[in-house]
């Protein structure tokens, strides 16, 4: 009996519904990245000597003050140490303690110093200082929650250090979100307006608060300023895209790549935008500039093979495929695996049957729980009608769970194909009883329900 076209139409939409465009060993193409460099912290250790206003050291202790910061400035750390532990806390004014806190500090004794942080503030908690010491002291402990604490006392008691703005305003980007750190970042530039890594820090709250207009005027200022930065650039071409204007980021890009930047990534996130817009030729240009000397891994190389096949630029995807395979040896047993599927595909598509099998094959051999190698050698298979062979590739793909409703909607029609409505159903069946929710399943099961039940009553 030949199948009714609407059956077959509706199983072959059931299945394509099922199987994902990894099956035949493509993915889709991943989010665009545009690599841009983190703005650099730098902590000081050592901060210096108390201002008076703050807490005086008291006239006898002056000597020892001298000496401590002599020794120190000499290297001289055992003695430092030692003239440390002559007194006790209790026999210091908060000044002097405060200087031995910073000088532990400096020699990395951080239980140390943090203590007698503590000590100080107990005694004199108005302290600015010792609050913005502190905050630094477990910032480069990594204990960025108690950082922010003392930073924001340091404020709230009336600091006006660019750093002490700045670190808060990163300690609250990182912690609380972009709209805490605004006003901290922007309090910090305007005393220090010239430093970039409070700027950087702006741009990149104003950024994640998608406050686009006011972060694409800063960072327009900036590049008028350093139009030779490179990673300035970068950030025009992730703020654009995150506006979604793709000329925009394909504009900083460029610009990026020409002042040096050859980062693999960027260069494929041009590539991909290039593709996008149409500009196939300088698409393909920087396609081969990012494979040039690069060890890309097997992810872009499949992505590159997917953006290619899909525009229909197969020559270049044979190309692409050659210059991979210079690497071929560097790769893992299961990237070289991934590498002959693309292959094996590009010749199934030249209809170069032989070398494609040989190929798919090879595929196999590196690689036996490859799921997108088997699905796709059997619905290659499916197509030169050796049924046998895709049955059982099907059948091994069905033991590997991310491809167990793949291979059994794929065997299922296979069945349809060799009019074997039975053993169809049998695997219809076992997916709907796994996938309660593929209603598409459902509505084929009563579909060759019906075609079995016509089969056993004409032949009656």
């Amino acid at each position: 009996m030949r199948t009714p076209k609407r059956f077959k139409s509706l199983i072959s939409w059931a299945i394509a519904c099922s199987l994902s465009a990894s099956q035949v060993g493509l993915a889709a193409p991943g989010p665009f990245e545009i690599k841009v460099a983190k703005p650099e912290f730098v902590l000081p250790q050592f901060t210096g000597p108390y201002q008076e206003r703050e807490a005086s050291i008291a006239p006898e202790e002056y000597e020892r003050a001298e000496k401590l910061r002599s020794l120190l400035a000499e290297g001289r750390r055992a003695e430092v140490i030692a003239e440390l532990e002559k007194s006790y806390s209790i026999e210091l004014s908060p000044a002097m303690l405060s200087l031995q806190a910073q000088v532990y500090f400096s020699l990395e004794m951080y239980d140390k110093a943090e203590d007698t942080y503590l000590t100080v503030l107990r005694r004199m908690p108005q302290l600015i200082r010792a609050h913005s010491d502190l905050g630094q002291l477990y910032l480069v402990r990594e204990q960025p929650a108690k950082a922010r604490e003392y930073f924001a006392k340091a404020v709230a008691l009336g600091s006006h250090e660019a750093s002490v703005y700045g670190q808060l305003g990163y300690l609250n980007l990182t912690l609380n979100g972009p709209f805490s750190a605004i006003s901290s970042y922007q309090q910090a530039a305007a005393i220090e307006p010239d430093n970039v890594q409070w700027q950087q820090g702006l741009l990149a709250a104003l950024t994640q608060a998608h406050m686009y207009e006011a972060a694409d005027a800063l960072l327009e200022g900036l590049i008028a300023k350093q139009p030779a930065k490179v990673e300035l650039w970068l950030n025009k071409a992730a703020l654009a895209m995150n506006k979604e204007d793709y000329r925009g980021a394909v504009i900083g890009l460029e610009m990026a790549i020409m002042l040096g930047d050859k980062d693999p990534r960027n260069l494929k996130s041009a590539a991909q935008l290039h593709l996008q817009l149409g500009s196939f030729d300088r698409a393909l240009q920087l396609l081969d500039q990012s494979l040039v000397g690069n060890d890309l891994p097997m992810a872009s190389i499949r992505e590159y093979y997917y953006w290619l096949s899909q525009l229909g630029l197969w020559a270049k995807a044979e190309t692409m495929l050659d210059m991979a395979a210079k690497n071929i040896q560097r790769l893992k047993r299961d990237e070289q695996s991934q590498y002959y599927l693309l292959a094996a595909q590009l010749k199934a598509h030249q209809i170069q049957v032989a070398e494609a099998g040989r190929l798919f094959r090879q595929a196999l051999e590196l690689d036996p729980t490859n799921s997108e190698a088997l699905l796709a050698f059997a619905g290659f298979a499916v197509k030169q009608k050796n049924y046998t062979d895709a049955e059982l590739l099907y059948v091994r793909a069905e033991a590997i769970p991310n491809a167990e409703k793949r291979a059994q909607l794929g065997r299922a029609q296979l069945y349809i194909d060799m009019q074997d409505y039975k053993a169809a159903l049998n695997q219809l069946r076992a997916v709907y009883q796994k996938n309660p929710d593929a209603f598409e399943v459902k509505d084929n099961i009563e579909i060759i329900e019906n075609i079995i039940r016509t089969n056993e009553a004409t032949a009656l």
